[in-house]
């Protein structure tokens, strides 16, 4: 008689919200990559990142027009739900994938993924906003670093650990020391601003607490 048994799997399956957000990034530098490396034989391919930045990036001066004027065009509010996926180069985007990858599946299996991905959307729309009110002009935002830091507050907001506090210290403080080595501009105002958003929103999207928000 044989004794069958199932075995755990090594690592459970990332949920489909962090699929598509890794998936998504990596994409994207792949191809921007190729073509500043000469792999894709289009014209204008070396520059695709100089035009991605500009294409997708967060502008005060656009920011400013936008409120002053009362017009949102769909160009110019895509952005600030895009422009996390275009990164400066492929060292920042490999940096945002394996963050993302490893909260992501965190908040996900927590709180689900549909619910992480309104959790991101509006936690990095919410950084960007900050930054286009306080850069300088001709600044631009870009890059993920508001998602993996509104999933490092939502990721210590649900845990509600010493670990998980500990990490967000660490980032805030990596964070603020590299901008102050580097006299950066004012991009690590959307990362808080987006870790903030993220710690409230995944406190309001948990179970237990929309449930007796519900019931009120």
């Amino acid at each position: 008689m044989s004794d069958e048994s199932h075995p755990a799997p090594l690592l459970n399956p990332l949920p489909w919200a962090v699929w598509l957000l890794t998936l998504a990034i990596a994409g994207v530098e792949l191809v921007l990559w190729a073509g500043a490396h000469g792999l894709v034989n289009w014209a204008g391919s070396a520059g695709w990142r100089a035009q991605a930045l500009v294409a997708f990036g967060i502008s005060p001066e656009l920011q400013g027009w936008m409120w002053e004027s009362g017009q949102y065009p769909p160009e110019g509010l895509w952005r600030y739900l895009v422009y996390g996926f275009v990164h400066l180069g492929p060292m920042q985007a490999a940096l945002v994938v394996v963050i993302t990858a490893a909260l992501g599946k965190a908040c996900a299996e927590r709180l689900g993924s549909l619910r992480v991905l309104v959790l991101l959307t509006l936690a990095q729309a919410a950084g960007g906003v900050a930054f286009g009110l306080v850069a300088d002009p001709g600044a631009w935002l870009i890059g993920g670093y508001p998602i993996i830091f509104a999933l490092a507050g939502a990721y210590a907001a649900l845990m509600g650990t010493r670990p998980a506090l500990f990490l967000v210290a660490v980032l805030v403080v990596a964070r603020l020391g590299l901008t102050a080595l580097a006299g950066g501009g004012m991009d690590w105002l959307a990362d808080l601003t987006a870790l903030g958003i993220g710690a409230a929103l995944a406190r309001v999207l948990d179970g237990p607490i929309l449930e007796r928000l519900r019931q009120r």
